[in-house]
Order: C-alpha cells, then structure tokens, then sequence
C-alpha cells in the first residue's frame, strides 16, 4: 500500500516519532514503563515507513553508517570515490594498494546489535548498586539536576537499555514479516 499522501507524511512523522519517544523515555523515567513505552513509539515511525517502501528501501536510508577515514579528502572525483566504495564493499574483497586500504566503509546497523546493546547497558545498570555495596539493581542518582530530565541514575541506564531493547525487537519482527 504506497500512497503519495502516506509517502510523504511518514518521511515527515518519522522524526516525530523519535523525539516523541525520547521524550518518553526522559519523562518516564521516574515511572513506571517509561523505556518500554518510548521504544514502541519509536519503532510505530519505521513499521510505517516499512510497510510504504520496503525493507530494502528502510535499511537502506535509516540503518547505515557510513565510516570514514581522513585519505576520503584526497580522493580527486566523486567517480573514483564510488567505484572505490563499491570494490571495498564487494563481496569479494581484493588486496587493494596500501592508499586505498579501508578508506571509506559503509556498516550497516543491525537490529541485533540494537537488542543486545539494549540487553547489555539494562544489566549492567544494576551492577553500578552491586559495586556501591548495596544489592543487584539498587537505584543510585547522581546529584545533579537536569532541567528536563530530573536527577539521572541507574534507572535512566536500565530504562534506556529497555528503550533499546524494545526498539529493535520489534524493528527485527517488522523486517522479518515484511520479506515474507
């Protein structure tokens, strides 16, 4: 189902979308559900914009890095600049000379690496009350105030490691039963 009209009101509620969920996540961090619910809202933009374009089209524009290291500068036209990302990026990876050696690389996000980077900081966070000498995910704030935040602490670690979590679970179910 591609319409114009939801082509292009995706693209533009997609950071909408985003900073709404962050939002959340800030705000609920001091109540209950606030990584869980920010991570839902965050992924509703990509569910849309996978079932508009594709997941091709998705990866493609939202889930890629592009690394780049200072020798890109030299390169003297943007023809020699492609077709060196191409013979890097190729499947079949050449010795090429040593100038030309990982100049410019292009990564691709995963939403695996977004669930365990998730799983990783939402553990880890209760370690921080573990070291202090007080149980497993005991809540330590700073004693700072942030004027939008609050007080951040170990809930604010473990909320975004669900926020994470949650993104890309359901960023990996929409890719998964959008290919089939």
């Amino acid at each position: 189902m591609r319409t114009i009209i939801l082509a292009t009101a995706i693209r533009l509620l997609i950071p909408v979308f985003q900073i709404f969920s962050v939002y959340i996540l800030f705000r609920g961090h001091n109540h209950p559900g606030g990584g869980f619910i920010g991570g839902l809202i965050g992924s509703i933009g990509f569910i849309f914009y996978v079932m508009t374009y594709g997941t091709k089209h998705t990866l493609k524009n939202y889930f890629r890095v592009h690394l780049k290291n200072d020798k890109v500068a030299d390169l003297h036209s943007r023809a020699r600049h492609r077709f060196h990302i191409a013979r890097v990026n190729s499947r079949y990876r050449q010795r090429v000379e040593d100038e030309w050696k990982w100049e410019h690389r292009i990564m691709r996000i995963r939403p695996v690496y977004i669930i365990a980077t998730g799983l990783f900081l939402a553990a880890t966070s209760g370690l921080i009350g573990l070291f202090s000498g007080n149980p497993y995910m005991t809540a330590i704030w700073t004693g700072l105030e942030i004027p939008i935040v609050g007080k951040p602490g170990t809930t604010l670690l473990f909320d975004a490691g669900v926020y994470l979590l949650v993104f890309g679970i359901v960023l990996k179910i929409t890719f998964v039963m959008a290919e089939e």
